[in-house]
């Protein structure tokens, strides 16, 4: 889960990029392939970051897609895959659930430290986005570069102090595992107080 301390209001932008739009595909009655919706996105400002908004999310992998069970869970108001749920991982009972995340970072921005008990595949589409690593090593991510994060400790950055950016993320649960040289079991952790200096992100 997000850390709540850090999640700011609903709204449909955080930065000065303009929304992207995503179409939710299903079939009619005959079969036939069709638009089902194109909801306008709704992002979670995070304080000195920007925001993140869940575009799509189901309760298991396989999903589950049967007279639109996912969409209409998705489109729901609450509930572990609803859109309005601000976690990073699916919390589905199952455990197995997906999140397609879209993550846009104000000039200057960056996040808390923190891992989650997943595996994450990080796409940079939009300007340049950092990645810190406990270690201290920095990645500079371009669009179209992108990063395989499997349960490590890591702070997203804006690379521009001028240009906002944008990542889109597809997060899987992963089996906990133990830390090697630790005795430490995975976990969710977010380091408070690793992140910018406090400031609502939802109205950057």
């Amino acid at each position: 889960m997000a850390d709540q301390k850090t999640i700011g209001a609903f709204t449909e932008t955080v930065t000065s990029l303009p929304p992207n739009k995503r179409y939710i595909l299903t079939h009619d009655s005959s079969g036939t392939s069709i638009i089902h919706s194109s909801p306008s996105q709704l992002y979670h400002g995070r304080a000195g970051v920007g925001g993140m908004a869940r575009s799509f999310s189901t309760s298991s992998v396989p999903a589950v897609l049967q007279d639109d069970a996912d969409v209409k869970s998705y489109l729901s108001e609450e509930g572990p895959t609803s859109h309005k749920d601000t976690s990073i991982v699916s919390t589905s009972g199952s455990g197995t659930g997906s999140n397609l995340l879209v993550v846009d970072i104000a000039p200057g921005g960056q996040s808390q430290m923190h891992r989650t008990v997943s595996i994450d595949y990080s796409i940079c589409v939009i300007g340049h986005v950092r990645m810190e690593l406990d270690c201290g090593k920095f990645i500079d991510l371009y669009p179209g570069d992108h990063v395989i994060q499997r349960g490590t400790m890591h702070k997203w950055y804006n690379g521009s102090q001028t240009e906002p950016a944008r990542f889109v993320a597809v997060t899987l649960p992963c089996e906990p595992f133990k830390i090697p040289g630790t005795e430490k079991m995975l976990k969710e952790e977010h380091v408070e107080g690793s992140g910018a200096t406090q400031r609502d992100g939802s109205k950057l």
